[in-house]
């Protein structure tokens, strides 16, 4: 698909160029998308804009700049753009001018200037203190790592793109569905976390010291009543081969990051068996814990999630690499 061919379908242009940018339903064409998403950006096409904004903050196909990515972003808040509008009202520690802004007047463009105004981005990828709380395997958490209204946006995103949850078979590097693991999953390319998948996963990468290339496509779970994971570990080597397109990765899961999206579930609780630790969290909790243990996998790492006996509960996990991500 051309960017002329783009040009003459205005009402479809900015979701056809996203998808040549990830390849989704279509070629994977970065240069031609991002060249058709600037073109749309600059005839003030809001989706368009909204889109930039996320680019320019990853620095995909792009240089990165957070000023430039936040102004994007407030052009599109003030053009219409739903998806940018939201972000600002949850992204802003200032919930008065956040509820002044939902009530304000529509025709008003510069209340979304003054949203952006209020958000301050270092403030915002600070992460709470962690705790420790377990030393074998080593578990930490941190309570209120975002907000409720966070949690509610990354299910609202995800809650009709669930598919089965696969686990990866080290012996033969294929992931498939398993008896063990009944609940579903999505995962995250760039563009469907907007700024604020950004902005998380750099408070991620703060809170373990970790560096944000190193972290893989960051995933969603949703667990029905009775849904669970049984024990199992994280790492993906089994110390003879590597993995990935070519079969030559050896980067291993090192670390991994959970975080809470909602309260009113029974049971799901994550568990440690060799430790005989559990712990859950309520919405917008964070616990991280160690795979590795003196540069060899844990075993006491050991993990699984218990079955949900009422309600359903949805979880945030991202799991992080000794080094940066390839596979």
């Amino acid at each position: 698909m051309s960017l002329n061919a783009l040009s003459r379908k205005p009402e479809t242009s900015a979701l056809a160029a996203k998808r040549l940018l990830v390849g989704r339903g279509a070629p994977l064409a970065p240069e031609e998308g991002l060249a058709a998403i600037e073109t749309l950006a600059a005839a003030g096409d809001a989706d368009a804009l909204a889109t930039l904004a996320t680019l320019r903050g990853a620095g995909a196909w792009t240089h990165h700049s957070w000023p430039e990515a936040m102004d994007l972003l407030t052009e599109a808040a003030e053009l219409g753009s739903i998806e940018a509008r939201t972000q600002l009202i949850i992204l802003t520690p200032d919930r008065d001018l956040a509820a002044h802004v939902r009530a304000g007047d529509e025709s008003s463009p510069a209340r979304w200037r003054k949203l952006k105004d209020s958000i301050d981005l270092h403030a915002w990828v600070t992460p709470p203190p962690p705790a420790q709380v377990c030393d074998i395997p080593r578990v930490w958490v941190a309570e209120k790592f975002v907000t409720t209204a966070f949690c509610n946006w990354l299910v609202t995103r995800t809650y009709d793109r669930f598919k089965p949850a696969l686990m990866r078979d080290n012996t033969t590097g294929v992931s498939r569905a398993l008896d063990t693991r009944t609940c579903t999953d999505f995962m995250f390319d760039v563009l469907d976390g907007g700024i604020m998948m950004l902005l998380l996963r750099v408070k991620i990468s703060n809170i373990t010291s970790i560096p944000v290339p190193h972290m893989e496509p960051p995933q969603l779970f949703h667990y029905a009543l009775g849904e669970e994971i049984k024990p199992h570990r994280d790492v993906l080597l089994d110390g003879e081969r590597g993995y990935g397109e070519d079969g030559t990765y050896t980067g291993d899961r090192v670390a991994t990051f959970l975080m809470y999206l909602n309260d009113g579930y029974e049971g799901g609780e994550t568990e440690f068996p060799v430790a005989g630790f559990r712990f859950k969290g309520r919405a917008g909790d964070a616990m991280f814990f160690g795979n590795y243990r003196d540069k060899k996998p844990d075993p006491a790492a050991l993990h699984s999630a218990a079955p949900v006996t009422r309600g359903e509960k949805f979880i945030f996990s991202q799991w992080i690499h000794n080094r940066p991500f390839q596979a």
